[in-house]
């Protein structure tokens, strides 16, 4: 059944992929692609690689509040494959996870689930926090009709209200609080109380950082919120390449926050299809062509 579920997901994000370059033109695209030059090119892979080293360095400034020595590279490569793992898994931007916590190469992997916990718990909060700025500039920047601004409002309001619960939920003991609720509803499954002694020992490490590390909580949001500008950039840049010349920074950032909404649909495999409509959503809104959203992804 999950197979079968897998290739469906997958299917109907390949036909809705599919349908949108239809209904652009392939032609459009590729002439959009070619104004791209070989030196522009490699900028663009150059930003993109200094993506990914500052997310690994966000989740080092986590990692390095425990005790435990996980060589900068190694958690690169982990944050790599885990990231291949979620491309190709129906769960948005969870199924990496289990992938870092196994190649993070650290003896003690309590610390390693910890750190990938409180690291994609900062990360989220870092994606709110800007996606609130983007939508508040958004509405008074562009006028939508009541019902799409009481919807960004209400799933802002929503998204905010998960992460701060959680967050505090962390800082007395959440996982030991979601073990309590399986007891209550008597759900008892065999691998939780085989580890439920590790499980606890975690869920310590993920209290103490919050309680006895606010430097590195403030360092790995701010690092976060460095890579949410450094996105920004490039997609900017990435726009002018392509001939998409009279777009401010400004518009480029509210693209790149409002795009994270994309990833709130953990059904198809790398959110293909819905993540290319989204944009050409965002590009609508602000005035600007389908061809130019889909070049952009």
């Amino acid at each position: 059944m999950k197979q079968k579920m897998f290739r469906l997901s997958a299917l109907i994000g390949i036909l809705i992929f599919a349908f949108i370059i239809y209904k652009i033109g392939p032609m459009e695209i590729w002439n959009n692609i070619s104004r791209i030059s070989l030196a522009n090119f490699f900028i663009l892979v150059g930003l993109r690689v200094l993506y990914w080293l500052l997310r690994s360095l966000s989740w080092k400034a986590v990692v390095e509040t425990f005790e435990c020595n996980i060589s900068f590279l190694n958690l690169f490569k982990a944050r790599m494959a885990g990231h291949a793992v979620s491309q190709l898994t129906p769960t948005a931007q969870l199924g990496s996870e289990a992938t870092r916590i196994y190649m993070a190469n650290c003896s003690n992997k309590k610390i390693s689930v910890a750190s990938v916990i409180i690291d994609k718990t900062i990360e989220f909060l870092v994606v709110v926090v800007f996606t609130f700025i983007g939508v508040t500039m958004t509405l008074y920047r562009i006028s939508l009709p009541q019902d799409l601004k009481l919807m960004f409002i209400a799933g802002l309001l929503i998204s905010a209200s998960v992460v701060l619960f959680f967050i505090v939920k962390q800082q007395r003991g959440m996982l030991g609080w979601i073990l309590d609720i399986f007891a209550k509803i008597r759900i008892k499954p065999k691998f939780i109380e085989k580890n439920r002694e590790k499980i606890i020992e975690t869920d310590q490490y993920i209290s103490e950082f919050y309680r006895k590390h606010p430097g590195g909580f403030i360092k790995t949001f701010l690092l976060y919120s460095l890579l949410i500008l450094l996105w920004s950039a490039e997609i900017h840049i990435g726009l002018v390449y392509i001939g998409v010349t009279d777009i401010s920074f400004i518009n480029s950032f509210l693209i790149t926050v409002l795009g994270n909404l994309a990833f709130i649909f953990p059904v198809v495999p790398g959110s293909l299809g819905v993540y290319e409509a989204t944009y050409i959503g965002l590009f609508a809104l602000f005035g600007m062509s389908a061809g130019a959203a889909l070049t952009l992804v």
